[in-house]
């Protein structure tokens, strides 16, 4: 079931984005206690109940049978978003469980050791702070209370020392697997969020391509090992004019849907980063002169070729490139700037080109209508593209 809101206690909750269900704080509450919930089932079922059905006491076996049920409604609210509920039931539960077998067979025979496993659990929950102190005095209390009892008097049930030294083994084996589980499970999800962190760490939020830093990180790397690579640096045309005219939200929609027209042209193992607002930035590497002009031509008729898709009006979009090559410059900073002076001055020269030498190369036909002032929202009519020869000041 989907989670549609994020609350701790209850109460309104925020409307939550559906592809990030939760606050990044709180992901590894969420994550962690769906592998709990699973991992407390099997518990219960599988290794707890056939326990206390050979021990052969009701009262264990109903409490069991009732924890399964709590644990389900616990996941149940913990998928709504009510994760410290969630938390404290099956917390709970386990307290419950935990008194009431030290009640009937005393200390000595392991269900104290569970008491460690439980405060786990709720350390590990997305409880607050000062209610893990509380409930953790409350489990130390009632699991204190009941021990100094056993010395005083002796558990309702009499076991024999050979079946209380093995319910010791079967219980410091299963608290042993129970706590390597919740561990592994920590791990897991430990590793799953440093990977999706360094994924948004590395990613422009807005367009999944590689932000400037990793992208100028992946270039100097390619630099330090003398890698032959080209740079492609590219801007949309008329940009902020389409901004102006369609609105920022439409401008965003445009960028995401320029970099799916970028990837299409791209091979494998060329890089895509924003460069900057409606720059973009390729690394085309072990590539030519002639090779790097390809993949620039084949960039841009993709994103002439696919206009823009709205309800109401297709818009079409175009770039201008500037090229340049790692034989041409001796360090990264000035093949940069002579990507980025060869990509204005295509734009100089009437946008929708390439830029890769002193001259340039227009990559289509010249267009049978003018585009004044930038993008104009009409009905998409291929080939569709920008015209603006007049350099503004």
């Amino acid at each position: 079931m989907p989670l549609r809101t994020y609350r701790l206690w209850g109460g309104r909750g925020a409307s939550l984005p559906p592809y990030c269900p939760l606050p990044p704080e709180y992901r590894r509450y969420f994550d962690t206690f769906a592998h709990l919930y699973a991992m407390a089932l099997v518990a219960y079922a599988g290794l707890m109940l056939p326990l206390f059905v050979w021990l052969g006491r009701p009262g264990p076996i109903l409490i069991v049978l009732f924890s399964v049920l709590m644990t389900l409604g616990a996941r149940g609210l913990h998928h709504r978003g009510y994760m410290a509920w969630g938390a404290t039931l099956l917390w709970g539960m386990m307290l419950l469980l935990i008194g009431e077998s030290i009640r009937l067979y005393g200390a000595g025979v392991g269900f104290e050791f569970y008491v460690g496993l439980a405060l786990l659990v709720l350390h590990i929950s997305a409880i607050p702070r000062s209610y893990k102190i509380v409930l953790s005095l409350l489990l130390l209390g009632v699991v204190g209370a009941l021990l100094m009892s056993m010395h005083q008097g002796t558990p309702a049930v009499e076991l024999s020392p050979a079946v209380a030294t093995w319910l010791l083994w079967v219980n410091l084996v299963l608290t042993g697997a129970l706590f390597a589980g919740v561990l592994m499970g920590l791990e897991g999800v430990t590793e799953r969020l440093e990977r999706a962190y360094r994924r948004e760490a590395l990613h422009d939020m807005l367009t999944g391509a590689l932000n400037r830093r990793a992208i100028i990180a992946i270039a100097e790397r390619w630099q330090r090992s003398k890698r032959p690579f080209a740079i492609v640096l590219l801007d949309v045309d008329h940009f902020k004019r389409f901004n102006d005219l369609h609105g920022h939200a439409t401008g965003d929609a445009a960028l995401c849907h320029l970099v799916n027209c970028l990837r299409q042209g791209l091979r494998d193992g060329d890089m895509l980063g924003r460069y900057g607002g409606e720059e973009f930035m390729l690394l085309l590497p072990g590539t030519s002169r002639v090779d790097a002009l390809a993949v620039a031509e084949r960039v841009a008729t993709s994103v002439r070729g696919q206009p823009l898709v709205l309800p109401d009006k297709s818009l079409g979009m175009t770039v201008s490139q500037g090229l340049a090559t790692q034989d041409e410059a001796t360090t990264l900073s000035a093949m940069i700037a002579l990507a980025d002076r060869r990509l204005y001055a295509a734009k100089g020269a009437g946008r929708d080109r390439v830029m890769s030498w002193e001259a340039f190369g227009t990559l289509s036909p010249v267009p049978a209508r003018c585009v004044v002032e930038g993008a104009e929202a009409c009905p998409f009519e291929p080939p569709r593209r920008h015209d603006d020869s007049v350099v503004k000041a």
